[in-house]
Parts: structure tokens; C-alpha cells; sequence
């Protein structure tokens, strides 16, 4: 999550593009709270269009790591890859998914994939996650938007907000009043 989150006039948007993991998110959140940020529960929006980074892609993305033997690429070993591969692949669940009757075989089946490729090695608990992602569901149900009527929403009343996309941010800030489009700026740019 962003550090702009700390400033009071920015709302944020984690962007359909992003693997999200629902655990770090609350994870971070309940550090904001701590440090008192202002209002961050009501500015903080997930979009329903994540894709979701489970454990089970933190398993996978150590043991493809250690396939490769002496050509590691440095992984971080939080499922990101992976999450990205089943994302590209179409195999990958959103959050959205969450709140179906299909999330649990369609976890079911990512997990008998990689265990078909893994074995006994890939140390996993898909009814863990299962559980974990029901107790989930309620908790992360006031942070979702459809990221599309979210933003249009957001340019008409004006507001500024960061959008977390995959790989960069980008501002909306409304503070200066850009009659036009153009003002959709990389946090990169911004920052120079």
C-alpha cells in the first residue's frame, strides 16, 4: 500500500491489475490505524477485479525458485510471480470470486494443478486457505469497488485519489482543477 495513503486528501485504489494478498492488506491497514492515519478504513478501495495472491502461490513461488538451481532469479518468495502466471493464464481468482460458489473448486483445482507439478513437496493446506478466505469474505466486503464506477465517480465529484496498478502508481489530483484527462500523471513523474 502506498505511503500517499497517509496524506488526508488522497483517497487510494488498489487497481484491477494488482495480485492483491488479502492478509497483507490487513496486515498494513491495522499499521496505519496504529500510526492514526485519518480516516483510513473510508479511503482505502480494493477493486473487485484483483486478482487474489494466495499461499498458495508464496508455496509455489519458493519451489519454482529452487528448480532453478544455480539460475535464481532472486524471488521475494511471496507468491507474486505465480499469482501473475495464473492471472496471465486465466486459471487465476479474483476477489470477486470470493463471493461465489465456485471459489472453493476453483482453489481446489489451482492447488491439485501445482500438486500435480510438485508433489509431496509443496507444502500446502488448500482447506486452510479455504477457511481463512471464508473468515475473509466479511471483512474485506466494505473495502470493494468496481474500480471503473469508483473512478468515474471520483473524477466527477473532483477528488484526488492514487491508483495502484501493477507496475506503477498513478495520481488523480483533482486539487488543481485540470479541465481535461491529461492530468492522469505517473507518481514516478510526480515525484521528480
Amino acid at each position: 500500500m502506498s505511503t500517499i495513503i497517509l496524506g488526508s486528501q488522497w483517497d487510494n485504489l488498489v487497481g484491477s491489475g494488482v495480485v492483491f494478498n488479502v492478509e497483507a492488506f490487513f496486515k498494513e491497514l491495522g499499521e496505519l490505524e496504529t500510526k492514526g492515519v485519518p480516516r483510513v478504513h473510508e479511503r482505502i478501495h480494493v477493486s473487485s477485479r484483483c486478482h487474489l495472491n494466495f499461499a498458495l502461490h508464496a508455496a509455489v513461488d519458493g519451489l519454482s525458485e529452487q528448480e532453478l538451481g544455480l539460475n535464481q532469479i532472486g524471488t521475494t518468495k511471496r507468491g507474486i510471480g505465480p499469482a501473475y502466471s495464473t492471472k496471465a493464464s486465466r486459471d487465476g481468482l479474483r476477489v470477486i470470486d470470493m463471493y461465489h460458489k465456485s471459489f472453493e473448486d476453483k482453489l481446489r483445482l489451482l492447488e491439485r494443478g501445482y500438486r500435480k507439478r510438485y508433489g509431496d513437496l509443496l507444502k500446502y493446506s488448500v482447506e486452510e486457505e479455504i477457511q481463512r478466505f471464508s473468515r475473509y469474505k466479511d471483512q474485506l466486503r466494505p473495502y470493494i469497488v468496481d474500480a471503473v464506477a469508483y473512478s468515474k465517480t471520483m473524477r466527477e465529484r473532483k477528488h484526488s485519489m492514487l491508483v495502484e496498478s501493477s507496475q506503477a502508481l498513478s495520481t488523480r489530483d483533482r486539487s488543481r482543477h485540470h479541465r481535461d484527462s491529461n492530468d492522469w500523471i505517473s507518481a514516478r513523474s510526480r515525484l521528480r
